[in-house]
């Protein structure tokens, strides 16, 4: 009876280890409209609130319980929840997770320069344009006007054109100093947050080495200015991983 006893308490611990096993998660993130992968995405365990991003080429590993709920979520898609089913028995799952894009609805707006529609029928009414023909020439102090005999349009000279390509040029000068200023504070925000020194103080790795991390480790600007520290970590530690495990292939 003792031995029948410990049999049953044996098998039912057994059984909820089994259950409480956890189960290696494998998988890609892909846009089923393109069939193309989707990097950087947040994948989030909702029950321990834990979380990481998945790399360049949309993959991305966990392990997680029966009753665990995974939340992928990415700019731009709708956020998606996985959850194994219940006659689940293996400890290693390959999935594919499909993230579909987000639509966003706007309300019709109307936007009129005047009081309200009445008014500017009302201005379309009363409006006078002159005809083409209504005056022969036209005359303006200190402007030369001339006619081109071959397709017959203008071409207009004197100072108001010397202060129209003058402005022209002011303003192509100014909007690529705003240009240039905006790429280098740009510039700025992606070296602050990526840069050797962080490389080393989350992967360990020597100074000597960095320089080939960084280069292989290529990261988009876009990303990087966008992310969190959290989310950066993730990335730079992803890479390293890959970065340790070439590194040892060519060594052997």
């Amino acid at each position: 009876m003792k031995y029948l006893f410990s049999t049953l308490l044996l098998g039912l611990s057994l059984t909820l280890f089994a259950q409480n096993k956890p189960i290696e998660i494998i998988g890609e993130i892909l846009d089923p409209e393109t069939n193309e992968a989707v990097p950087y995405v947040h994948v989030v365990n909702l029950r321990t609130n834990q979380g990481f991003v998945s790399n360049t080429e949309g993959r991305f590993w966990i392990n997680m319980a029966k009753e665990d709920t995974l939340m992928f979520s990415a700019i731009g898609f709708e956020k998606y929840h996985f959850t194994l089913k219940e006659n689940v028995t293996t400890d290693k799952l390959i999935v594919t997770i499909e993230l579909r894009h987000s639509t966003l609805e706007l309300e019709t707006v109307k936007v009129f320069a005047f009081k309200d529609e009445h008014a500017l029928k009302r201005a379309l009414i009363d409006a006078k344009v002159p005809l083409q023909d209504e005056k022969p020439g036209l005359k303006i102090p200190g402007v030369k006007i001339y006619r081109s005999a071959e397709n017959g349009g203008l071409a207009i000279g004197g100072p108001l054109t010397a202060i129209g390509n003058l402005f022209s040029k002011e303003h192509k000068e100014q909007k690529k100093l705003i240009e240039v200023s905006s790429d280098y504070d740009f510039q700025k925000v992606i070296r602050a947050k990526y840069n050797e020194t962080i490389v080393m103080k989350v992967t360990g790795i020597p100074e000597d080495k960095v320089e080939d991390f960084m280069k292989f480790c290529k990261i988009e600007d876009s990303f990087i200015s966008r992310a969190s520290e959290y989310e950066l970590t993730v990335v730079i530690q992803q890479c390293f991983t890959d970065f340790t495990a070439l590194d040892l292939k060519e060594d052997n």
